[in-house]
């Protein structure tokens, strides 16, 4: 799977070894319950507030200790001045299909250097997911 927050490329897929782990992905909708008095059954309302959260974590592969520790130092802010939702795009065939959280928010981001791989955690929230299954 491939994972871009708006152009910055989190995990470049199968090709760079860069595959999410620890993918999660939870969505929740706000309702309503209002009990009726002698009734049977009480009315449940959805009230349509979506809400998404995607976690997952990317290890990368530095080409030196050094430049694993610049990345782990930058890293979180170059998330910061990402522009754009964040896009995942699935690698299981001819048509990629694709999931995109169009108001994505950067709600957590660990990253931990570990010689000259690092492990990045991200966690974002958004609303409602939009999907475009593969041609």
């Amino acid at each position: 799977m491939k994972i871009r927050l708006g152009q910055l490329e989190l995990a470049r897929g199968l090709a760079h070894r860069e595959s999410p782990r620890q993918f999660s992905l939870a969505t929740t909708r706000e309702t309503q319950v209002a009990p009726a008095l002698r009734a049977l059954r009480a009315g449940v309302f959805d009230r349509g507030n979506a809400r998404t959260a995607v976690a997952f974590t990317i290890t990368r592969r530095h080409e030196s200790v050094e430049r694993a520790l610049r990345f782990a130092a930058a890293h979180p802010q170059a998330l910061a001045s990402a522009v754009g939702g964040l896009t995942m795009v699935s690698e299981d065939g001819p048509g990629e299909a694709e999931v995109f959280l169009p108001d994505a928010a950067l709600k957590a981001v660990r990253c931990v250097p570990a010689g000259v791989v690092t492990d990045t955690a991200y966690e974002f929230i958004g609303s409602a997911l939009s999907c475009r299954p593969g041609a």
